[in-house]
């Protein structure tokens, strides 16, 4: 598996933890966006789910 299959969903989920925590601390509309954080975690949990398969092998 290239590097970059590794490090891309770090990336992503940088980027998630700053856009929540933009919305928590600057913003102060997080529970606007509910649906988003929701959608955001799931997403980040199935992705999880597969790359535990891939990297398994």
């Amino acid at each position: 598996m290239s590097p970059v299959r590794i490090i891309m969903p770090v990336v992503f989920m940088v980027a998630f933890i700053l856009w929540i925590l933009y919305r928590l601390f600057i913003k102060k509309d997080l529970k606007k966006n509910s649906n988003n954080l929701i959608a955001g975690c799931v997403f980040f949990a199935i992705w999880g789910v597969i790359y535990y398969f891939l990297l398994k092998k």
